[in-house]
């Protein structure tokens, strides 16, 4: 019988580490499902509400934008600095381009000092993302330009962007038509894929033929329009972007003009150029719009609050990701226009002046 004793000892011990290892197992089950129940609640591990925007950021795994505003020497400090305050925290880079450079802001020069006004968009607008892609190109999926007084939601940006592959030649924004040119919103920003940008500087930037060079005067958005349909990007529309939303999530005007259900809120000019019907109302506009033009600094911070803090009890939101387009799908939805009128721009039909 005493022989028998060392082997009942090993069975008993084995059990007992058995029992520890089950009872271990249960206890670490039963906090990761605490976890996971308390971040579906807005509840943080020491009893402290979650913001919207940590919210927000659980649910979405980013893709890594790069964000390039525009900006000049006078509004550094009247609006570059409250985008940097406020939206521009969210995106994974943040980049402002000017004809000069200033470091509290990290503001980089990209044209001559002289080149800095209104006049000069479209040189700063190519010299800054040549700028980018030179120094950001491989690091980042997608890249925003937008102008210093526009207010982007990075979060609804990151949701609609989820659909779709970077790698492909994508341009998005809000689609407008003129002298039989289709381009995106320069004011409302607008977003190319990292293939887009690619094929902008190595295709079509040194090629006055497809992409008009620098020049004063010149129009930003127009021109990129051109230069991007010239080397096989596709054109998307924000208001279709998105199964099942059919509205602009972009927007060239203040949203207050779209809000008022006036027929002369919207300017003629907005009518008679956008692809997609004008709404107003409160029918006008996505549950996931991305980027308002014409913010004064005072409204970023308005919207920080209305977007991130403000909260209206009770309302809880079912949401999940779009699904993702695949290239075929991309190009039957939104096919390349192959315009004759803008192949050789020498031979140009209709163009504005100062083409």
């Amino acid at each position: 019988m005493a022989k028998l004793r060392p082997n009942f000892g090993w069975q008993l011990r084995g059990q007992l580490h058995l029992l520890t290892g089950f009872i271990a197992g249960f206890v670490c089950a039963f906090m990761l499902l605490l976890h996971i129940y308390d971040v579906r609640n807005g509840i943080s591990s020491s009893g402290i509400s979650m913001s919207l925007e940590t919210e927000l950021h659980l649910k979405l795994a980013p893709a890594r934008v790069l964000c390039m505003v525009l900006t000049c020497p006078e509004y550094v400090e009247l609006y570059a600095r409250h985008v940097h305050a406020t939206w521009g925290r969210r995106c994974g880079k943040l980049v402002f381009v000017s004809s000069e450079s200033y470091e509290p802001l990290g503001v980089v020069q990209v044209v001559d000092a002289e080149g800095g006004s209104y006049h000069d968009l479209w040189n700063k607008t190519r010299e800054g993302f040549r700028h980018v892609w030179q120094q950001y190109g491989e690091q980042y999926d997608w890249f925003l330009k937008a102008d210093d007084d526009t207010y982007v939601i990075m979060e609804n940006l990151h949701h609609m962007l989820s659909a779709y592959d970077a790698n492909l030649p994508l341009y998005f924004g809000y689609q407008m038509r003129r002298y039989n040119v289709s381009y995106m919103s320069g004011g409302a920003s607008y977003v190319l894929s990292r293939e887009a940008l690619r094929r902008f500087v190595t295709q079509a930037y040194d090629s006055d033929k497809i992409c008009p060079g620098a020049k004063k005067m010149g129009i930003e958005d127009f021109y990129m329009g051109i230069c991007l349909q010239n080397v096989g990007v596709h054109l998307i529309d924000s208001t279709r972007a998105m199964p099942d939303d059919n509205k602009p999530k972009f927007f060239p005007v203040d949203v207050e003009n779209y809000l008022y259900t006036g027929n002369t809120s919207i300017p003629d000019w907005l009518r008679e150029m956008s692809v997609s019907e004008v709404y107003t109302g409160n029918n006008c506009c996505s549950k996931y719009s991305i980027a308002f033009h014409y913010t004064k600094p005072e409204r970023m911070y308005l919207y920080e609050f209305l977007v991130y803090h403000l909260r209206v009890y009770g309302q809880r939101y079912v949401e999940q990701l779009p699904r993702r387009w695949t290239f075929s799908e991309v190009i039957e939805m939104f096919p390349l226009e192959n315009n004759s009128d803008i192949q050789d721009l020498t031979q140009m039909p209709e163009k504005p002046d100062n083409f």
